[in-house]
């Protein structure tokens, strides 16, 4: 690359102008019990992807028994864009200890209302809701300094890595432990609650006020959205669109709108946010096809494809404690790419390893979801850093419906590709699965590089 790229600039706020050193002190003693709150919650999430099936057939509630994961998954997708924008205006201790109550009751209702399909609905919708109330990625990107940020940016993911390992191996106790003690698993957050009312920061600084319409348009927005990648019904995308149009217009006469002129105007912010959305689009396609080579290519059982994932996720866990220390030693942007070259690498070698075994499989798997667990530190960083302190919530929101609707998005055409008749018969339509994935990471590096040299260099240099 040639010429020198303009520097989108970065605001500091963190290291101490916005901050001060008791909030920061606060802040790093409250992260195990966050990082804890994170776990308790995901591990119902990822153990009901597994028992929901079960559970709609004790119920007798079997058609509807793929609601208990789908409806979480949509209250998940809107919900966090209004919770991460409220920790600009609302104090995080509230929001957060608010949550965990919410979270702690609804698993005791659950399971004392086991049997009533709809009332295990409810609560784990309720479940998932409270959970992202931890609002953890908002308060490191929010108060802790630039230097530590990546670092814990890499252990929180790190910790929703623990809990896929966890809520995998414990959804498979199906059939030695009832399932509705699942549901008790969440309130053991109750026990963290006097640590998160001690060290959770308040807000000092006066907040702009709250743009609650926005907030609510575009929350509504993504839910419908969501909605249609689950049922593909035409009249959910338009009413996606109305209420998208709506909120543009609502955005340009609000005097306080939810997204700034200088958010939609930062060329690191919004370039980010495009490699985000490139770069999780397959994310929810991994295991669906990871299962049916084995199940239907391999003739395996669920059970050892199950602990063949867990290894898998292990092995994530441990790159994502990783990926802070290799942001800090190589950069930001350098770690992107290597990231992209990594999950280029699984998805292209995998297309040939159908035919090699599931051993091979498996290896280039861990591949692409080593690669997948590293991008996640540095993106979210150059993403936020982009913005100001007051603003990083809301950056941190949109983040995360990005994260959620591109991979629904993925999951919808991974399931078209993979139910049609192309290639006729079932390795080759698998293998061209994993060649549009191949294409599509490829599409990924050209962009982070057209973005980089966009929006600079490096918005985090080696050993800052």
């Amino acid at each position: 690359m040639t010429g020198e790229p303009s520097v989108s600039p970065t605001f500091e706020e963190g290291e101490g102008k916005g901050v001060s050193p008791q909030q920061l002190r606060k802040a790093k003693r409250a992260l195990p019990a966050l990082f804890a709150l994170g776990i308790f919650g995901h591990i119902i999430f990822q153990s009901f992807n597994l028992v929901y099936q079960n559970v709609g057939e004790s119920l007798h509630m079997v058609p509807e028994a793929s609601l208990l994961v789908s409806l979480p998954g949509v209250a998940l997708a809107a919900i966090c864009l209004f919770y991460d924008t409220l920790c600009d205006y609302v104090s995080p201790r509230t929001i957060v200890c608010i949550g965990t109550l919410v979270l702690v009751a609804s698993s005791v209702a659950g399971f004392f209302g086991a049997s009533n399909f709809w009332v295990v609905l409810v609560c784990r919708i309720f479940q998932t809701i409270a959970v992202h109330a931890s609002v953890v990625l908002v308060i490191l990107v929010k108060y802790l300094p630039k230097k530590d940020r990546g670092i814990f940016i890499g252990l929180n993911n790190a910790a929703y890595f623990v809990s896929v390992v966890l809520g995998m191996l414990l959804g498979g106790q199906i059939d030695f432990i009832p399932w509705k003690y699942i549901l008790l698993v969440p309130a053991l957050a109750i026990f963290l609650l006097p640590l998160l009312l001690k060290d959770v920061p308040k807000l000092e600084s006066k907040p702009e006020p709250f743009d609650g319409l926005g907030a609510s348009l575009f929350t509504v927005c993504v839910a419908f959205l969501t909605i249609f990648f689950t049922y593909e019904k035409t009249w959910l995308l338009l009413v996606s669109c109305l209420l998208f149009a709506v909120f543009v217009i609502w955005m340009k006469k609000s005097k306080n709108p939810l997204l700034t002129r200088s958010m939609m105007k930062s060329r690191a912010f919004i370039g980010t946010l495009f490699i985000l959305f490139l770069t999780f689009f397959f994310q929810y396609a991994a295991i669906p096809i990871y299962k049916t080579i084995g199940k239907s290519v391999y003739h395996m059982h669920l059970e050892s494809i199950s602990w063949l994932l867990a290894l898998v996720y292990l092995i994530c866990v441990g790159a994502a404690c990783l990926s802070g220390a290799i942001c800090k030693k190589i950069g930001d942007w350098p770690s992107i790419l290597l990231s992209l070259s990594l999950m280029l690498l699984g998805f292209l070698l995998s297309a040939f390893a159908i035919k090699w075994g599931f051993a091979a499989v498996t290896v280039f798997m861990i591949v692409y979801e080593v690669g997948l667990t590293l991008v996640y530190t540095p993106i979210y960083d150059i993403a936020t850093s982009a913005l100001r302190e007051s603003q990083r919530g809301r950056g941190v929101g949109i983040a995360h419906v990005a994260m959620n609707v591109s991979p629904a998005l993925g999951i919808a055409v991974y399931s078209a590709v993979e139910k049609s008749h192309v290639g006729f018969e079932l390795v080759p339509r698998l293998s061209l699965i994993f060649w549009l994935m191949t294409a599509l990471s490829a599409l990924s590096i050209i962009c982070t590089l057209g973005v980089r040299k966009f929006v600079g260099h490096s918005v985090r240099t080696p050993n800052q």
